[in-house]
């Protein structure tokens, strides 16, 4: 998996990323740290509501792409959410 990783990993460059409804994943020859991308449409009653789906949305379709890319998750994901309506704002 390691070699695999090494072999791809100009693919999953962070120049390479965005924001997709089906994730991209970036990485650095380092293998330590892994970011998935995920472009999420959440409709809820408020923004907190709003945020709490996105982060569970956004955890499992993370697990569900490392799984599926064969890259082991050590100990918790870490989510952080952007609202694009709110930069749109400014």
């Amino acid at each position: 998996m390691r070699e695999r990783l090494l072999r791809e990993q100009s693919a999953h460059d962070v120049f390479a990323s965005a924001f997709t409804p089906e994730g991209c994943l970036t990485y650095g020859p380092t293998l330590t740290r892994f970011t998935v991308r995920h472009l999420l449409t959440v409709e809820a009653p408020s923004a907190v509501d709003a945020d709490s789906e996105a982060a569970l949305e956004a955890e499992v379709r993370a697990l569900a792409l490392l799984e599926e890319l064969e890259v082991p998750v050590r100990g918790e994901l870490a989510t952080s959410l952007t609202c694009l309506e709110d930069l749109k704002r400014r």
